[in-house]
């Protein structure tokens, strides 16, 4: 070794990266690119997939209070299917059902000449009524009356999803009208 020559060296200056600025508006477009391309597979995804009707919704809302059914409180049950039911007949028929009494929904909603819920007045009637005895007039229901309950209340959303049939008048003139022969 060379004992004049000194062992310890200087540092080299720092390396200065240049600064292009392609780069980073690259990668920012990138990012960009793939967020949309994500966003967009998703919504065609989403898109893709059948929507449930009000009628599927509702049956799974009232499947949803098996829990409080089974767990025994008669009035929680009862609120939660009646709400449930109430809401359902509410966005269906276009009436105001939730904010009412049951007398008060019966007498305004079912009486009115014409309305698609006559039809299934009797069934509304009786589930309503068995359901405010259990709200207000505190009867206990046992498992069995709490399993006829919700069957009543899927009778009455499946009954009134199907579309009641109106009687159709046929117009004798627009049958007998002679086809033009060329």
């Amino acid at each position: 070794m060379n004992s004049s020559a000194p062992d310890i060296h200087d540092i080299h200056p720092p390396y200065l990266i240049p600064q292009d600025w392609r780069v980073p508006v690259l990668i920012g477009t990138a990012v960009v690119l793939a967020l949309l391309l994500a966003w967009f597979g998703w919504l065609w995804l989403r898109a893709r997939q059948p929507q449930l009707t009000l009628v599927q919704r509702t049956l799974l809302k009232l499947d949803a209070t098996r829990p409080i059914m089974e767990g025994g409180d008669a009035r929680a049950f009862s609120v939660a299917v009646s709400d449930i039911v109430r809401g359902y007949v509410e966005e269906r028929f276009n009436v105001r059902a939730t904010q009412r009494t049951t007398p008060e929904f019966l007498r305004d909603c079912l009486a009115q000449v014409g309305s698609a819920l006559q039809a299934h007045e009797q069934s509304l009637s009786e589930f309503l009524k068995f359901c405010d005895l259990a709200k207000f007039a505190r009867w206990s229901l046992s498992g069995e009356e709490m399993q006829g309950l919700l069957a009543s209340a899927r009778h009455v959303v499946e009954s009134t999803g199907v579309p009641v049939p109106t009687k159709s008048v046929v117009v004798t003139e627009a049958v007998n009208v002679p086809i033009r022969q060329s």
